[in-house]
């Protein structure tokens, strides 16, 4: 269980290096003197740009997945709450003939 939480936490720790450094770049290099056809700053501005948009997707859609997930489980609780169960053991049913 240990490893699983390290190894989820350094995930988490790359994904948003990643992101920090493509950002970074694509503010330092907007304004660079492009050599035209073939630049290859411009190429890699596009692949950052492409990756913070395919990562930010990902991130919304595990968002709206946790959200929905926290409705579900809250509604469920909450049905638990306004129909009790009655079981023999909360009725105090002694069972024996």
């Amino acid at each position: 269980m240990r490893k699983t939480k390290h190894a989820a936490l350094i995930i988490a720790l790359m994904l948003f290096f990643v992101m920090l450094i493509s950002a970074v770049f694509i503010a330092h290099e907007t304004q660079h003197d492009c050599s035209g056809d073939g630049c290859g700053i411009c190429a890699i501005l596009a692949v950052c740009e492409n990756m913070l948009k395919n990562i930010s997707a990902a991130a919304a859609a595990a968002a709206v997945l946790a959200a929905a997930v926290f409705v579900f489980i809250r509604s469920i609780e909450a049905a638990a709450v306004f129909c009790p169960s009655a079981t023999p053991v909360s009725l105090k049913v002694k069972l024996s003939d």
